[in-house]
């Protein structure tokens, strides 16, 4: 019973996988910056802080189901709708903006474990400041985000 278990389940798996395949660079794009991503993050906490925060390394594993999620969701509407190229540009366009936030908070850690390296400062301010002002409402995005959490910070 268990053997045949095992097949249905991998079985269905290999289907869903079959099905998503128009996705999966996105989803390798997303699944390679994840652990760029901890492994910098991880560095900035214990070389600064000398400390690892495994609440933070859990939710980054919440926040990237959520991210696969997120890229599958839209393909599989879109493909339902009859809008496939439709579904995969904003697939890709998704990806651009979770590339954009994996990279400016990898700069970061970067640039607070190693403060004096002016090459990371200069991209870390290209990333941070040059690039919104290139992607119209994202830089009026994050000066929103900043006023919420000076708020939150006040409180």
């Amino acid at each position: 019973m268990e053997e045949v278990l095992k097949k249905i389940i991998v079985t269905l798996v290999s289907a869903l996988i079959a099905y998503l395949e128009p996705v999966h660079n996105a989803w390798f794009v997303l699944g390679f910056l994840f652990p760029v991503n901890m492994l910098f993050g991880f560095i900035a906490d214990f070389i600064i802080k000398e400390q690892f925060s495994p609440k933070k390394f859990i939710m980054a594993f919440y926040y990237l189901a959520i991210y696969l999620s997120i890229v599958a969701s839209i393909y599989v509407i879109g493909e339902k709708m009859g809008d496939v190229n439709e579904a995969l540009f904003i697939v890709k366009t998704t990806t651009y903006a979770f590339v954009y936030f994996y990279t400016s908070n990898i700069l970061r850690n970067l640039k607070t474990t190693f403060p004096q390296n002016k090459a990371i400062a200069f991209l870390y301010f290209v990333v941070g400041f040059e690039f919104t002002k290139r992607i119209p409402g994202l830089s009026e995005f994050l000066k929103r985000e900043m006023e919420k959490s000076d708020d939150l910070n006040s409180v």
